[in-house]
């Protein structure tokens, strides 16, 4: 990274990043953030997808040799010895310690993140919840781990928040992560607004922001809008625009086209959301980075070598000024070099397949990381910059989804050994909006495996199963969304 780009150079370099359409088809009727009723009551959603299958087992509930009560059957099991856990002062959860580097991962990747240390850091703010998946399926477990298995009419979590707090954001639903996570819901009924906008390349995504800014020797923006309404006229003047004169889909691009492309670029955001750092942009094209690129990349190390970084760095701004409400990431499947090293693992949480153990500590790691900036950043922010409605971290959950969990077995006394799919898993939120510093759930020691609780006591109970949809429910519940068949989980809530 050591020359200047142009705008041609950035937007070939990151083409795609809206999607199929100039600015998307969930674009809202919303502009610039003048303020608005709903600012002092919104929620913030940010779904941190650990695709390939994150085990809770290995991560905040794991069992011990000793509670197996058996030695030859803990032989065979995946658990870990007792000094190997760890317990943060003030903590109700623990999680394993540092794993050395075995197996075929060997010393090849750069450990990002200990456990430990994230738990001791931000136990007050976690709760672990278990669950019983119902797909080892990658494309139908993550469609299903944001769907509740299809509890609210069909609809993505992320659709049901950016209808119940987004209607007069810009851009409500954000998506950029991948494969079952960007599947939209089947709800027909969903209003347009409310649609995920598919966000490809988190670096290259400002550019969308203004047609004009950045193209060296452009006309004044005065001449530019002449030439906006002459395309206007012919547009609807052709065969084309009397064709289809009538069409929804026509008639939301025009409108995209017309209200919301103008107030973005009187807004500034190409600005206010590009990623790239001075060094990188020539002065002659008169794109600045973004205000809070510093307090970014000083969270995000590897914010443009690590689209994981990139991603949740877009995902604060988005938010930060008021043009989403939700905003989804996710893991890639192929590995990230940083220093020289790999920091993140092919196939990300699915390398458990090869190496089990070490690749769920390398890749709840890198998550983790991800989810301490998150937090600091969430803490540290007014949200729309305005102190008056207090910091972004009092309205916001992070919810770590994944589409199933591991085998819970191994071969006797294995150090490095691969599992299969499991539907048998458990997940993570970080929020203050539910009760912090504790598993909702238990496990069960001769097999490893979870089980459920009741919703409205937090009652755990061997035997009881909760599903995707109970994890719906209380995200649901924790944000003020309301549907019919939404499971009572206020045994959660703050």
């Amino acid at each position: 990274m050591t020359t200047n780009i142009g705008r041609r150079q950035m937007l070939l370099a990151m083409a795609g990043a809206m999607g199929t359409t100039a600015l998307g088809s969930a674009l809202g009727r919303a502009t610039e953030r003048e303020g608005s009723t709903a600012d002092k009551d919104r929620k913030l959603l940010f779904i941190l997808c650990a695709t390939g299958g994150a085990s809770i087992v290995d991560s905040f509930l794991p069992v011990t040799r000793t509670e197996v009560d058996d030695d030859a059957l803990a032989d065979t099991l995946n658990v870990y010895d007792d000094a190997k856990i760890i317990t943060p002062t003030g903590s109700n959860i623990r999680c394993p310690g540092y794993v050395e580097p075995v197996g075929l991962l060997g010393n090849l990747y750069e450990l990002g993140f200990n456990l430990d240390g994230f738990l001791a850091k931000h136990h007050r703010w976690m709760t672990v919840l278990t669950q019983e998946c119902t797909s080892v399926n990658h494309n139908v477990g993550q469609y299903r781990s944001v769907t509740g298995a299809g509890i609210n009419r069909g609809r993505t979590i992320m659709e049901a928040m950016a209808l119940r707090h987004g209607e007069d954001l810009i851009i409500p639903n954000c998506n950029m992560a991948n494969d079952g996570y960007i599947q939209p819901g089947i709800d027909a009924s969903l209003p347009a607004f409310a649609q995920a906008e598919i966000i490809a390349s988190p670096l290259g995504f400002a550019a969308a922001m203004d047609g004009v800014k950045g193209v060296l020797g452009a006309p004044d923006r005065k001449l530019v809008e002449r030439a906006r309404g002459v395309r206007e006229s012919l547009d609807d003047a052709s065969m084309f625009g009397k064709t289809f004169a009538d069409s929804p889909r026509r008639q939301r691009f025009l409108g995209n086209r017309r209200e919301v492309q103008p107030r973005l670029e009187a807004a500034q955001m190409m600005d206010r959301l590009t990623l790239l750092p001075p060094e990188l942009l020539d002065p002659k094209y008169g794109v600045m980075s973004s205000p809070l690129l510093p307090t970014l990349a000083s969270k995000f190390s590897n914010l443009l070598v690590d689209p994981w970084e990139s991603q949740a760095a877009l995902s604060v701004l988005l938010a930060y000024y008021g043009l989403s409400c939700v905003s989804t990431i996710g893991l890639r499947q192929e590995p990230t070099f940083g220093n020289e090293k790999l920091i993140t693992t092919p196939i990300a949480f699915d390398f458990s397949h090869n190496d089990h153990r070490m690749a769920q500590y390398l890749m709840w790691g890198h998550v983790l990381k991800a989810v301490d900036a998150l937090v600091d950043l969430l803490q540290q922010l007014d949200y729309l910059g305005d102190p008056a409605l207090g910091k972004m971290w009092d309205r916001s959950m992070i919810y770590v989804a994944t589409e199933f969990g591991r085998d819970k077995t191994r071969p006797a006394k294995a150090e490095s050994w691969g599992t299969g799919h499991s539907l048998n898993n458990g997940t993570l939120i970080v929020s203050p909006l539910l009760k912090g510093n504790r598993v909702f759930g238990g496990i069960e020691p001769s097999t490893c495996e979870t089980y459920g609780f009741d919703g409205s006591t937090g009652e755990a109970t061997p035997g009881r199963n909760c599903s995707e949809s109970h994890i719906y429910s209380a995200i649901a519940q924790a944000l003020d969304i309301e549907f019919p068949e939404r499971i009572d989980m206020s045994a959660l809530l703050a």
